[in-house]
């Protein structure tokens, strides 16, 4: 057998085995997910839980794009670009040539966000959630694209533009608004505070997410990454 038949057979062999474990580790995670009975704000029990309601602050923070009252929010400003470069090739004749290439993109010319402790809240009470480390989903709040002559370019975008530029921004922001209806899967733990729960990130829970999608939705995920997994496998 050739050398590059045994490499194909070991680098195929090693692919599935990759393919597999990835996943078995996502049928455990859905597994996990869809086994994990959704608690009551008021009544979580300390460890690996799941609760779902909705997300409320005396305090919101408000939105940089959309100003909107929210408990989470990050924005992007991307621009457009078209850039020309001189390339070598060589041609059917065998002869050095050059040719003038033309690309387009876009580039992120200013990013943020912030965050901050909300209460989760259902119809048995509330419930502390701090997001620091964890992983936050929002639903898309704002999206617009403009030129120059629109006040927002550089209102709320960056004073200065990418290396050839086409003076047109995009601008998007994703958020939890107030009253967004959220699940939430993390570790719970006692509060310093008061005597009550409060769930955090911690690095030993299986999973650490905050997300306006359902439980079925988060769920149906890992059920596309298996199938990926399997027809690749």
């Amino acid at each position: 057998m050739q050398d590059g038949a045994i490499f194909f057979l070991i680098g195929g062999g090693l692919v599935a085995f990759l393919l597999g474990f990835v996943s078995m580790r996502q049928a455990r995670k859905r597994r996990h997910i869809r086994d994990t009975p959704i608690s009551k704000a008021a009544g979580v029990f300390i460890g690996d839980v799941e609760v779902k309601g909705t997300a409320e602050s005396s305090e919101p923070l408000v939105s940089y794009l959309a100003e909107r009252r929210c408990v989470h929010y990050a924005w992007i400003v991307e621009e457009h670009w078209r850039r020309t470069r001189i390339e070598s090739y060589t041609d059917s004749k065998g002869n050095r040539r050059t040719r003038t290439v033309v690309e387009t993109g876009w580039d992120t010319g200013a990013s943020g966000g912030a965050q901050s402790p909300f209460y989760l809240l259902d119809d048995s009470g509330h419930l502390l959630i701090r997001p620091e480390g964890m992983q936050v989903e929002g639903i898309e709040v704002f999206r617009h694209e403009c030129s120059p002559s629109h006040p927002l370019y550089y209102g709320k975008g960056p004073g200065g533009s990418v290396s050839g530029s086409t003076e047109q921004r995009l601008f998007t922001e994703t958020a939890i608004p107030i009253h967004t209806p959220i699940f939430v899967m993390g570790a719970a733990r006692e509060r310093t505070d008061i005597v009550a729960a409060e769930i955090a990130h911690c690095s030993d829970a299986r999973f650490s997410l905050v997300t306006p999608a359902s439980e079925d939705s988060v769920a149906q995920g890992y059920t596309v990454g298996i199938w990926v997994a399997g027809v690749f496998g």
